[in-house]
């Protein structure tokens, strides 16, 4: 059985079919019983079946967990929304909304400014975990290492003469980020592109998330940045007041 038919057991269960015998597996798939139990074995091994000694086999708790990421990435992902649009308006720069996910910061959600001239990213678009505000902003809060393997497998490197490309100047940075709340970053990825990003924590305090506002250098820096922190810091508590 190949890859798509493990996935095509999986696919047997809904909310009428909450159980399943090896034997009506192997009736559904028209698959030899030897072959199905193979693959049901594995499933079970991996926490994606569970039996109950009877020979009925039903999806495992590993799925509660899959769940659970689904849904605060989709309650993150709505809550947020019209929170960053109040802080697109008031700050006149885009705002953004990262996760973590196997050692890089992907885009969840981006409020652009309208302005002729703006930085945007495409939801789902993948950035480096090293670099810029809103990846900073989750790296700082994540465990340090992290930090050692973005090291140990060569994925760090220079994108401008502003890039921190050693772990001894990044880890200075993330660790003025953890003391003082808040991560900057002028042209570490991108020239003449800076951002503020705070983090967003989970109501085990656990960073989910960073907010960030974005936008051409030298427009962004003639702004008020104590004004930019006490906005971003007011919209992630607001965001974390329904998590």
């Amino acid at each position: 059985m190949s890859t798509m038919k493990t996935l095509e057991i999986l696919d047997l269960f809904d909310f009428e079919t909450r159980e399943l015998t090896v034997a009506k597996i192997s009736e559904k798939l028209n698959q030899p019983q030897s072959t199905v139990y193979r693959h049901v074995r594995i499933l079970k091994e991996k926490g994606y079946l569970m039996d109950d000694h009877e020979g009925n086999y039903k999806l495992g708790y590993k799925f509660l967990k899959f769940a659970k990421i689904v849904t605060m990435d989709t309650n993150i992902t709505v809550v947020s929304n019209p929170i960053m649009q109040k802080l697109t308006k008031k700050i006149g720069e885009t705002s953004q909304l990262m996760v973590y996910s196997d050692l890089q910061a992907i885009c969840l959600s981006s409020v652009n400014s309208g302005e002729r001239i703006q930085v945007s990213a495409e939801v789902g678009q993948i950035f480096p975990l090293y670099g810029g505000s809103s990846s900073k902003a989750l790296l700082a809060f994540l465990d340090e290492s992290i930090l050692k393997e973005l090291f140990e497998k060569g994925i760090v490197k220079k994108h401008t003469e502003n890039t921190k490309a050693t772990i001894d100047d990044l880890k200075k940075d993330l660790q003025l980020i953890q003391k003082r709340g808040y991560a900057f970053s002028d042209g570490e990825i991108d020239q003449g592109v800076a951002s503020f990003g705070v983090p967003i924590y989970d109501y085990n305090h656990r960073v989910i998330a960073s907010l960030s506002i974005v936008g051409p250098r030298e427009r962004l820096l003639e702004k008020d940045d104590k004004e930019i922190i006490t906005e971003l810091i007011k919209a992630r508590d607001e965001i974390q007041s329904f998590l």
